[in-house]
């Protein structure tokens, strides 16, 4: 879903990683984009993963999907301090519910377009 939006709006990106669930693209050679996708709108972040968008010296984001519902989740978070980075410096767990914070972050598809066409 991630590309074609991509793909509509002209964007340039790359995939880095991708898996059942999840992909890793490099938006335009300015951003990560971590793209999950689930059914239903409990969403969990590996360390491994965080660990990666957090180690690059581009800024990142989190866009998560429930496609039993097609909603959008979407998180910019701070390079420097964020609350994810918080929890995984605060536990041992090698992954995370991102709970509450994702729920909050809805974006609509329209939304969506705009922000990423702002990575341009």
């Amino acid at each position: 879903m991630i590309e074609k939006i991509l793909i509509q709006e002209k964007i340039p990106y790359k995939v880095i990683d991708e898996d059942k669930g999840y992909k890793l693209i490099r938006v335009n050679s300015k951003m990560h984009l971590f793209y999950m996708n689930n059914r239903g709108n409990q969403f969990l972040m590996e360390r491994d993963f965080f660990d990666y968008l957090d180690g690059n010296s581009v800024p990142y984001a989190i866009l998560c999907h429930d496609t039993s519902k097609d909603i959008f989740y979407y998180i910019p978070l701070n390079k420097n301090a964020n609350w994810i980075k918080s929890c995984f410096e605060t536990c041992d767990k090698e992954s995370i519910y991102l709970g509450k914070q994702v729920l909050n972050a809805r974006i609509s598809e329209t939304e969506l377009h705009k922000v990423l066409k702002m990575i341009m």
